[in-house]
C-alpha cells in the first residue's frame, strides 16, 4: 500500500459514531485498496469492539486496541508497522480512552507512512466538512502534481470556509488567521501573498517530506501548524490553490479553551507572544487576515474583534494560573 489515508477521530457522540460507519463503508467506494490505498483512523475515546460487533462492521475493519499501554505515538507505530493485518480493511488504531489532542494522531499516522514506506499520507479530520469525494479530489490533484520524492504539502482552500461557531465566545475566523500567522512568521513572510488556507482539515504530504518531520516536544495542539513551518522552512513545495466545497460543521473538537491552548502552546515552542501577532494583524489588516469575514467591516470594527480574542485569551491564561497555583 503506497498511498494512505489517514483520519484521526475521537469517538465520543452519535455523530462521530455516524462518521465512523461513514469511513468505514464509503472506503471501497473512494479509496479502493485495489488503487493502493490504506484507510487508517487514529482513534481515541470510545472503544468501538463491541460497536463494530453490535453493527456487523467488524468484517469491515482491522482492529487494534493500544489504548491499555498509553504508549507514544512512536511506538504505537512501530508495534502496528510490524502487525497490521488485512490492509484492505479500514485498518482502526484505538491509541488512548482520553483525548490526546491533534498532534499524537499526526504524529502517529507519519511514523506508520514512514516505516512502511508510503509514498504519500493523507490525515483528514473525521467530521465530513470536507465529503469523501472532495477528499478524492484533492488526493488525485496531488498525486498528478507531487513527486513522493520530494518534499511537498498540500493544503486544499476551503470555500467557504465552515466552522462551527456554536457557543463560541470570539470570531473563529480571525483565531484562525492569527494562528496562521505563527506560520508565516516562522517559516516565509511569501506566502503570504496568498494566505493558505493551512487549517482546512485535511494535509497530503510526501514521503520525502514526511521523512523529514520531527515532532519531538511540539504542544499537543499544534502539530498540524508546526508542520507546515518545518516543511516551508525546508524549502519544501507547498501545494495550497486547489479548492473544494464544504459541509456545514455541526460539531468540532475545537473549543475555545483549545485555541487558547494551542496559542499558549505555539508561545511555548516558538516564543512569540500573542501580543506580537495582534499588533501586526491591528496594523496591517489587510495583509494578514483573510477576507471572508474582514471584507466590509471598518478597521475599527476588526480592530475591536481581534482585540476581544486577545482579552478573552489573557482571561483564560489568568485563569490557568490561577488554577496551577492553587493546585
Amino acid at each position: 500500500m503506497k498511498k494512505i489515508l489517514g483520519f484521526r477521530q475521537y469517538l465520543h457522540s452519535e455523530k462521530s459514531y455516524r462518521d465512523l460507519v461513514q469511513i468505514i463503508k464509503g472506503q471501497k467506494k473512494h479509496f479502493p485498496p485495489e488503487e493502493g490505498f490504506m484507510t487508517i483512523i487514529a482513534l481515541c475515546g470510545d472503544n468501538p469492539r463491541e460497536y463494530f460487533e453490535r453493527e456487523d462492521l467488524r468484517h469491515d475493519v482491522s482492529f487494534y486496541d493500544f489504548a491499555p499501554w498509553e504508549e507514544s505515538a512512536r511506538r504505537v507505530a512501530e508495534v502496528f508497522a510490524k502487525s497490521y493485518y488485512k490492509p484492505g480493511r479500514v485498518q482502526v488504531i484505538h491509541y488512548n480512552e482520553k483525548p490526546l489532542g491533534l498532534t499524537y494522531p499526526l504524529e502517529l499516522l507519519v511514523h506508520i507512512a514512514n516505516l512502511i514506506d508510503a509514498e504519500h499520507l493523507a490525515v483528514s479530520d473525521s467530521d465530513f466538512q470536507l465529503s469523501y469525494s472532495e477528499i478524492r479530489r484533492v488526493y488525485d490533484y496531488h498525486l498528478s502534481v507531487a513527486d513522493p520524492d520530494k518534499v511537498v504539502i498540500t493544503y486544499p482552500r476551503r470555500h467557504p470556509r465552515s466552522l462551527d461557531t456554536e457557543k463560541y465566545p470570539i470570531n473563529r475566523w480571525a483565531m484562525e488567521d492569527l494562528e496562521n500567522m505563527y506560520i508565516y512568521l516562522l517559516s516565509d513572510l511569501n506566502v503570504l501573498n496568498s494566505k493558505p488556507d493551512f487549517q482546512s482539515g485535511l494535509s497530503i504530504t510526501t514521503r520525502a517530506a514526511n521523512k523529514m518531520l520531527n515532532f519531538e516536544n511540539v504542544g499537543s495542539w499544534i502539530g498540524n501548524l508546526h508542520m507546515a513551518i518545518q516543511v516551508i522552512r525546508n524549502k519544501g513545495h507547498l501545494e495550497k490553490d486547489f479548492e473544494v466545497k464544504t459541509n456545514h460543521q455541526h460539531e468540532s473538537t475545537i473549543n475555545f479553551e483549545v485555541q487558547c491552548a494551542k496559542i499558549d502552546q505555539l508561545y511555548r515552542y516558538y516564543m512569540i507572544p500573542l501580543s506580537n501577532i495582534i499588533k501586526l494583524a491591528v496594523e496591517h489588516p489587510e495583509k494578514y487576515l483573510m477576507d471572508d469575514w474582514t471584507k466590509g467591516k471598518s478597521k475599527q470594527e476588526i480592530e475591536q474583534i481581534i482585540y476581544r480574542i486577545e482579552e478573552m485569551n489573557n482571561r483564560y491564561l489568568e485563569e490557568k494560573r490561577k488554577e496551577k497555583i492553587s493546585s
